[in-house]
């Protein structure tokens, strides 16, 4: 009787433990790494790699601006395509570890047709290694597209501009009609709903805010604007929007003005989401320049409930967190 009493007792245990962790998870978000078009990986770039490798993410998200292509450059697909032949190798220590990679396209990903096409063929194979490795279904489009997760579903968008289109926005309404949410919502895309350092498109935010919403998302992650900013959608008050920043650094804009007025003091700003407190320098014109360059996010999932934690590089490359409290 003991035995069966303690056998029952293992497997309650073992029940119990199971039921948890089958709904927690992990991924990294990083983003506008911009291989240069000499095919030079930015330094940067790669300490922000071996940081993200001992949070051991079950997914790595990357927010777009993979590489430096820009309007009228010139360069031909042999070329463009050396690009991602660098991206490959920066990237190689998580595919070594066999982590799943999911990609979204970015604007200097994607201006001119050599751009698409080395784009397209490179995310295709990604994001088809990444399916395969979580035994999914592959996609029909690679540039958009949604995929579920131990309840938590993903959604990968085509967002290297400011609009989401007809075609992206008729099959987001037909997931969330068919789809019951059970857990947790994430979208990822390139640019912001609302800019934090220039000027936004009161179309595109209020129209795409609104179908956000009524997919009932919990957070809206993208990055272009190479600094970190973690907002709740002031247009719904529902979903965050966190703006990645850039994990190469190799350039970075300051907060505008008038949400600086809002936000910061002389030397440091409070993340409206967070409310966590970070370093700025404040410029001449008001404007405030965060202290850390680099920028990742990881993202803790358990159940229906989420963490986040924002980390970036100090002086000597190591890791640290972007908050000072």
């Amino acid at each position: 009787m003991k035995s069966l009493f303690f056998l029952l007792l293992l497997w309650t245990t073992y029940a119990q433990a199971n039921s948890v962790n089958k709904n927690e998870l992990n991924f990294v978000v990083l983003s506008d790494i911009h291989i240069y078009t000499s095919g030079k990986i930015p330094a940067k770039a790669k300490s922000v790699i071996k940081h993200i490798i001992n949070l051991k993410p079950d997914l790595v998200f990357i927010t777009g601006d993979h590489t430096n292509g820009n309007r009228n450059d010139g360069h031909e697909l042999p070329k463009v395509s050396t690009w991602y032949e660098s991206l490959n190798l920066l990237l190689t220590p998580l595919v070594e570890r066999n982590i799943p990679i999911f990609p979204t396209v970015g604007n200097h990903d994607y201006y001119e047709p050599a751009h698409k096409t080395a784009y397209d063929t490179w995310a295709k194979q990604v994001i088809s290694r990444s399916i395969n490795l979580l035994k999914l279904e592959q996609p029909n489009d690679y540039l958009s597209f949604p995929f579920k997760l131990k309840n938590t579903e993903f959604f990968v968008l085509n967002l290297w501009r400011q609009s989401l289109g007809s075609e992206q926005t008729s099959w987001i309404k037909s997931y969330n009609s068919s789809n019951e949410k059970k857990g947790l919502r994430f979208a990822f895309g390139h640019v912001p709903l609302r800019s934090t350092i220039g000027r936004t498109s009161a179309h595109f935010y209020k129209t795409t805010s609104n179908i956000f919403n009524q997919l009932e998302l919990d957070a809206y992650i993208c990055g272009h604007e190479h600094l970190h900013w973690d907002e709740i959608n002031p247009q719904t008050n529902s979903f965050r929007q966190i703006i990645v920043g850039t994990a190469s650094g190799t350039y970075n804009f300051p907060i505008r003005r008038q949400m600086a007025e809002i936000h910061c003091g002389n030397q440091t700003c409070l993340m409206p989401a967070t409310k966590r407190i970070f370093k700025v320098k404040k410029l001449s014109n008001g404007a405030a320049e965060q202290i850390y360059k680099q920028n990742w996010l990881h993202v803790k999932v358990n159940g229906t409930e989420y963490t986040t934690d924002s980390y970036a590089l100090d002086s000597n490359d190591d890791a640290i967190d972007f908050y000072l409290d």
